[in-house]
């Protein structure tokens, strides 16, 4: 009996020292309690790279024929991209396809070959993005018939998106404070952060003033690339202390 109240005893001390230890841990706050803001951080650049997709489109009632005129075309805007300083690997095929075309009359059944359509695109990377108007009045020239999908970037991508971030948890952190001393209460540390992209690159409107007309001259193509604008979004809960 001595021996099963000496174990009771030790068990209870145990389940005692147990309960004691459990009521020192402190209650964590919740994830969202505290000072809940939204920075936003903006940057502005002059993009520096060009892409674009271009190419031939050749009809001919024979494939062979079709296909021989859009392969001459196409060396020709190539060696004409080439004589601009794009290099070999700034020019990609995106795309070729030889596709029948057909008449069909008002017997649905009763369609008629009538040749071939040939199409050819490039995508086009270059760095020359001033001269990028005269490089499109030059390929059209050598016979490219398909010009779409202007796109403009910056080489420092990643550069920009980090002074975007940097600007954004600054921000966040001045409507923290701003907060904290009109609510009398300290700031703490950050206890949550999260970013989004906010449509990562927007082109942007620049204003230029119009050229002047040149005389007995073909007007050139004008291609604005404006300013690229590189957004950051985040939202940061800080503790209050």
């Amino acid at each position: 009996m001595s021996r099963l109240a000496l174990a009771l005893s030790i068990a209870a001390l145990l389940a005692l020292s147990t309960m004691a230890t459990a009521q020192t841990v402190p209650v964590q706050p919740a994830p969202d309690s505290g000072i809940s803001v939204v920075g936003s951080g903006i940057v502005l650049a002059q993009p520096n790279i060009a892409r674009i997709t271009l190419g031939v489109e050749v009809f001919d009632a024979s494939a062979t024929n079709a296909q021989a005129e859009a392969a001459r075309r196409t060396d020709a805007v190539i060696a004409k991209l080439k004589s601009h300083g794009i290099a070999d690997e700034d020019i990609r095929t995106s795309s070729y396809n030889i596709t029948p075309q057909y008449d069909t009359g008002r017997d649905a059944s009763a369609t008629v070959l009538r040749g071939y359509l040939v199409q050819h695109l490039l995508d086009v990377r270059l760095t020359n993005v001033s001269a990028l108007g005269q490089i499109l009045d030059d390929v059209v020239s050598a016979g490219a018939t398909r010009v779409s999908g202007i796109r403009f970037e910056a080489d420092n991508m990643e550069a920009l998106k980090a002074q975007a971030r940097d600007q954004a948890m600054q921000n966040a952190n001045a409507k923290a404070e701003q907060l904290a001393r009109d609510a009398g209460v300290g700031l703490g540390r950050p206890v949550s952060i999260q970013e989004s992209d906010a449509g990562g690159v927007t082109p942007v409107r620049q204003q230029v003033a119009p050229a002047a007309a040149a005389p007995a001259a073909a007007p050139a193509t004008q291609i604005q690339p404006g300013e690229l604008q590189v957004q950051t979004i985040v939202r940061v809960v800080y503790a209050i202390q």
